[in-house]
């Protein structure tokens, strides 16, 4: 049951972040946004994934307030109409996990 209500959490933060990271970066046009906002989007997306990859948790409602976190942090991006920033961000978040807890990565998109 734990397991599940924790692919759940983590499935709907994936899931919405999955369509954005699938899109090309260029694709996305936008004036403002500089290559060194991109690269610390990039930066911040990898190491909240680390965070969450490394941390032990007490229950499910715990991991699930941290990937919120998570999705806080990259939902801000799209606050400020930083859609380059906001893309970097959800591919590197999810290539991050995916690269270092495969086993994770599957539960997350079941």
């Amino acid at each position: 049951m734990k397991r599940l209500m924790i692919a759940a959490a983590a499935g709907m933060l994936l899931a919405s972040c999955g369509g954005k990271a699938a899109k090309d970066v260029d694709e996305i046009e936008t004036s403002e946004e500089t290559t060194a906002m991109i690269e610390a989007a990039v930066m911040q997306g990898r190491s909240d994934a680390r965070r969450i990859i490394n941390r032990e948790y007490k229950d499910s409602m715990e991991f699930h307030g941290a990937l919120l976190e998570a999705n806080a942090r990259k939902s801000a991006y799209h606050l400020e109409e930083k859609p380059k920033c906001e893309a970097a961000y959800d591919s590197a978040f999810i290539s991050t996990i995916r690269t270092t807890r495969p086993d994770l990565a599957r539960q997350l998109t079941r």
